[in-house]
């Protein structure tokens, strides 16, 4: 693992091994249309998780984890999938699920609707305003993490069609900047998923999610190559996942970062 200080790229500039493709025409006025049909569509159609799922799928408050010496405390840094919504308990979400498994101590950093530069409010967090993950970056490195384990992205879709350099520079300064806060902590980056079918949107920004995590000799699981998500794990929002989806997005993180 490399210690040194943080290799980020400035704005508007690529790491090697990501995509500068630009969206066609057709994806970009599929994204207007949506947008401007409404935002519960936008929420599916762009992968907006837990902008406007129902309060029912919202995850019960929870007590701090007690963390004694010896322990691998592990944060996880992520949207409303990381937080739980859709999960019968917290205990089955995937981030929970991972964390028993590998023998860590989670401390949950999820909060549902925010992103790399997506901020939220009572219908995706459950508190008045929620931070991006670029602005959480702080709470992360207080933690004195032995691990952090970065989720998500899909809630940047919107704002990713319309200025992809300014989510590009977050996503390169979040990692950067976590980095340099733990240059011993091992991170682990889990891509962007949809509940519903993926689309060229989509793949560019996890290309982008990809190489960017190269940079900071993150690891990387994918969660749509192949999609880990199938139509019988959906929640009843149509956005979030059950505790089915939840058992698969764990599996796949696990075989992912136990891979050789």
């Amino acid at each position: 693992m490399d210690t040194g200080s943080a290799r980020t790229s400035p704005a508007g500039t690529s790491p090697a091994g990501a995509s500068r493709r630009r969206l066609p025409l057709w994806l970009l006025a599929g994204v207007v249309l949506a947008v401007a049909v409404g935002g519960a569509v936008a929420a599916v159609v762009l992968g907006g998780a837990g902008r406007s799922a129902p309060e029912s799928l919202l995850p019960p408050a929870e007590t701090p984890p007690t963390i004694v010496p010896g322990d691998t405390v592990a944060v996880f840094l992520g949207d409303s999938y990381t937080q739980g919504w859709g999960a019968s308990e917290p205990s089955r979400r995937w981030s929970a699920l991972v964390a028993a498994e590998s023998g860590w101590v989670e401390v949950n950093q999820g909060q549902g609707g925010t992103g790399f530069v997506s901020t939220s409010g009572r219908g995706g967090c459950g508190l008045d305003y929620c931070p991006t993950y670029l602005e959480r970056v702080p709470d992360v490195i207080a933690a004195h993490p032995d691990i952090v384990v970065i989720a998500g992205g899909q809630n940047d879709l919107s704002e990713f069609a319309a200025d992809p350099e300014k989510v590009r520079a977050a996503v390169t300064e979040t990692y950067g900047l976590i980095r340099q806060g733990l240059p011993e902590a091992r991170i682990i980056v889990v891509g962007p998923s949809l509940a519903q079918p993926g689309n060229a949107l989509i793949t560019d920004l996890d290309e982008w999610v990809r190489a960017a995590a190269v940079q900071v000799d993150a690891e990387y699981v994918s969660l749509l190559a192949p999609a880990v998500i199938d139509p019988a794990m959906v929640a009843a929002d149509g956005v979030h996942v059950n505790d089915a989806g939840h058992r698969a997005i764990a599996d796949r993180v696990l075989a992912g970062i136990r891979a050789p």
